[in-house]
C-alpha cells in the first residue's frame, strides 16, 4: 500500500507550487529527455524532484534550479543502479525525443548524434539548452563551472564534426 504524505503549508504556497508544478514539468521532463534520460526515467525523476521541491517549498529560493538539481542527481543515481545491477542498458528510443526535438524530419539523426555524447556532455548541453548559464548548470550537477565549459565546448565540438561529416557524405551520395 503507498503511503500518503502530509504537507502542511498555506493555501497561497500550494497554489504557488501547483503554478510552477504546471509551468516547469514538461520542460524537466523535455530536459532530462535531451540529457538522454527515457520518457519513464525522465517522468519519474521530474516526478521525484517535484515532491522533494514540495516537501522544502517554503525555504526553496530558486525552484527552477532545485527541480533540476534533484531530478539529475536523480537520473544519474537511476542510471548508476541499472550499471552496477547490469539490470537494463540506457537507449533513448525516437518516440521519447521526437517530442523534445518537435518532430524534426531530422531527428533520428539527432537522436543518434545526442547519443554519441558522453552523459555530462549530454547534460551540460541539455541544460546549456533549457537556458542556464554555466554556474547555475555548476550548480545543478555539483561540478565547477570549468568543467560545465569543458563539456559544452566537447560537445559542441563533437556534434559539429559528425555535422561536417554527414553533410559531406550528403554531397557525395546526392551532389551539392
Amino acid at each position: 500500500m503507498p503511503s500518503q504524505i502530509k504537507i502542511q503549508l498555506p493555501d497561497e504556497q500550494l497554489e504557488e507550487f501547483a503554478a510552477f508544478y504546471e509551468g516547469d514539468r514538461s520542460r524537466l521532463v523535455g530536459l532530462l529527455i535531451r540529457a538522454g534520460a527515457s520518457r519513464a526515467d525522465a517522468e519519474d525523476a521530474a516526478q521525484e524532484a517535484m515532491l522533494a521541491a514540495l516537501k522544502d517549498w517554503p525555504t526553496i529560493a530558486s525552484p527552477k534550479a532545485y527541480v533540476r538539481t534533484v531530478a539529475t542527481r536523480t537520473l544519474y543515481r537511476t542510471w548508476e543502479k541499472a550499471e552496477r545491477g547490469d539490470i537494463a542498458e540506457r537507449r533513448v528510443t525516437q518516440d521519447t525525443m521526437v517530442a523534445a526535438l518537435d518532430a524534426n524530419e531530422d531527428a533520428d539523426k539527432a537522436l543518434e548524434m545526442l547519443a554519441a555524447l558522453s552523459p555530462a556532455q549530454r547534460m551540460a548541453f541539455a541544460l546549456h539548452v533549457d537556458g542556464h548559464d554555466d554556474a547555475e548548470i555548476a550548480q545543478i550537477t555539483g561540478t565547477h563551472p570549468d568543467t560545465v565549459r569543458s563539456n559544452r565546448r566537447y560537445a559542441r565540438q563533437k556534434l559539429i564534426r559528425m555535422l561536417d561529416s554527414e553533410s559531406i557524405r550528403k554531397e557525395a551520395t546526392h551532389g551539392p
